[in-house]
């Protein structure tokens, strides 16, 4: 794993956000550099109309170019203000966006690295959550919340010096509107912290059960289940809009409600202070007209902030989410950079276990030769399957060892498996671009090679057919072929890269039996060529192996050619041939 991909270390969740504010130190400058010009800008304006009232109005000192001279000086202040604030608008969301591209990155590219027992257990419209509306929440961390928080502060703060320059009494009555709105923002949190991490949970499990639903569209039709699942999807709906019901509840009742109920109360306290000064006749109305104008400035930021908090709620969940991602164990390769010399492979004495209580595999030793064509057989749970994925290096062996060309599997780096081993599963993965993009699979592979690779799979017969050729856009799953032809586009992308080893995980069990044989003769054609190791349900595509292996239990109960496994008179895989026979008998019996 590069050190650009590498998780973030730090301080929690709130450190991870605070490492992208510093990151751009320039940028961060400049946005609080046009926050303080705005902020001096914009409070000068009640001090300017202050000068007016009691040097100017009440004096009775209205000189044409002095008054012409204040008002344009006001009027430059509060175009200077507004402009000040774009600009320093424009910085902060420029920060926030730049943050959550870096984040989404890192996210996706951390996950890409991680074992496939974390994907055993993650479901995949959970961790599109993740990537999309976790990473989003925390652009708004910025946007909504940063940005407004310190915009508003630092207003505060100016104001605040304003008030003290006209009046120190009337000033320490309106600050005893901040230490009331800290204790609300603090209740606040504490009623609605649980409601904003349920309604981000109930968002993922929403996401997750659309992905679900649509990826099994097909099944749910068949199987008349789209009333079952649209109530299933209600129910979760209702549940995300009682969560996000008592978040606004709180914030209804906590947040604005009571900030103009101190507001109230402090403007009476202001009132008060100063109908005293009238009475000692050091009253000023300028002073007082300043004074409601910066207190109708004073509540709109400690408003802003008190109602920005839901998003801070709501973006540190989506952190912390975010986070504990971006913390799972990665995958771990070996260094040696080397390509699979001969493809040779070597179990021994191989323990593994999905689950502590139930091992696959005790204790497994098996040896195939470089170039060999091995066939697996067995029943479900046999195994099978988990041969191959211990041979990519999907999951690691809970004991013994695996060695290709007397080497540990552990040693060798993730390029060097990728390249060396060629996989090719039951369920083909197409991607929507075109056939040389799937084949490809941005290795950046010569044309020419890849045109050769869709040889040895008898694909170019398809190609030549499609209007583009090998640039032919298949759509999503690859809707543009058949079932066979996508099986066929796989068997080429796995022989693209020319693995030592290639891995066939009953890739020929839900295709016809003309693609059957089309994958037979692939194999005949590589059989020597490269290591292959055939995982079959339909036994007829291994019957030229050279070894057969039979898994009972995760255990190798027979081993021989076809021949010789048939000899075997109370042997099992005897036993699965002659079945099948029987069932294909019956069939063409029946057409």
């Amino acid at each position: 794993m590069t050190p650009d991909h590498a998780p973030v270390q730090g301080r929690g969740t709130f450190g991870l956000l605070l490492d992208y504010v510093y990151r751009d130190k320039r940028l961060l400058v400049k946005a609080l550099l046009l926050l303080l010009l705005a902020t001096a800008a914009d409070v000068a304006g009640p001090l300017l109309a202050k000068v007016f009232i009691d040097d100017y109005l009440l004096a009775d000192r209205l000189a044409p170019w002095p008054v012409a001279g204040l008002a344009a000086t006001y009027v430059l202040a509060q175009v200077a203000a507004a402009w000040l604030r774009y600009q320093q608008t424009l910085r902060f969301t420029d920060m926030a966006l730049a943050a959550v591209l870096d984040i989404r990155q890192k996210v996706f590219a951390h996950v890409q690295q991680l074992p496939m027992a974390f994907f055993d257990r993650a479901m995949t419209g959970r961790l599109v959550s993740r990537v999309t509306n976790d990473t989003e929440a925390i652009k708004d961390l910025y946007v909504q919340f940063l940005s407004v928080v310190l915009t508003n502060v630092v207003l505060l703060v100016g104001i605040v010096i304003a008030m003290a320059l006209l009046d120190v009494q009337l000033m320490l009555v309106a600050l005893l509107l901040i230490p009331t709105v800290v204790g609300v923002i603090y209740l606040y949190q504490k009623l609605s912290g649980r409601a904003v991490a349920d309604s981000r949970q109930l968002r993922s499990e929403i996401n997750s059960d659309i992905s679900e639903s649509i990826a099994g569209m097909a099944v749910l039709q068949a199987c008349g289940r789209q009333q079952a699942a649209t109530e299933r999807f209600e129910r979760l709906n209702l549940r995300y809009y009682a969560a996000r019901m008592r978040t606004i509840k709180i914030g209804a009742a906590l947040l604005r409600p009571a900030i103009d109920l101190l507001s109230v109360l402090v403007l009476l306290g202001i009132l008060q202070v100063f109908g005293w000064q009238v009475v000692n006749g050091v009253a000023e109305v300028g002073v007082l007209y300043a004074f409601l104008n910066f207190m109708g400035r004073f509540t709109e930021p400690l408003a802003e902030i008190t109602q920005r908090f839901n998003l801070y709620q709501q973006a540190m969940v989506a952190g912390d989410r975010v986070y504990q991602l971006m913390h799972q164990p990665v995958q771990h390769y070996g260094r040696e950079l080397g390509q699979i010399p001969r493809g040779a492979v070597h179990f021994e004495r191989v323990d593994f276990a999905y689950r502590p209580d139930k091992p696959v595999f005790r204790g497994l030793d098996l040896a195939i030769p470089a170039g060999a064509f091995y066939g697996v057989v067995g029943h479900t749970g046999s195994g099978k399957s988990t041969l191959l994925n211990l041979l990519l290096s999907f999951y690691p062996p809970g004991g013994g060892e695996i060695r290709l060309d007397d080497r540990p599997l552990a040693d060798y780096s993730k390029d060097a498996l990728r390249q060396g081993i060629g996989l090719i599963p039951q369920e083909p993965f197409i991607l929507a671009g075109s056939i040389h993009d799937n084949i490809d699979m941005g290795r950046g592979l010569p044309r020419e090679q890849i045109a050769r690779a869709a040889a040895q799979a008898h694909l170019l017969g398809v190609i030549d057919g499609l209007e583009q050729g090998f640039d032919t856009r298949l759509g999503e799953r690859g809707t543009r072929l058949s079932t066979g032809q996508r099986q066929q586009l796989v068997i080429a992308r796995a022989l693209a890269a020319s693995p030592r080893i290639l891995l066939l995980d009953e890739a020929t069990a839900n295709v016809d039996s003309e693609t059957e044989q089309v994958v037979q003769q692939a194999l005949k054609a590589l059989h020597g060529k490269v290591t292959m190791v055939v995982v079959a349900h339909r036994l007829s595509t291994i019957s030229g192996a050279d070894r057969i292996l039979v898994l009972n239990h995760g255990e190798l109960v027979e081993a021989g050619s076809h021949r010789e496994l048939m000899a075997l008179p109370e042997g099992r895989y005897r036993a699965m041939y002659r079945l099948q026979q029987q069932a294909r008998q019956v069939a063409l019996a029946e057409l």
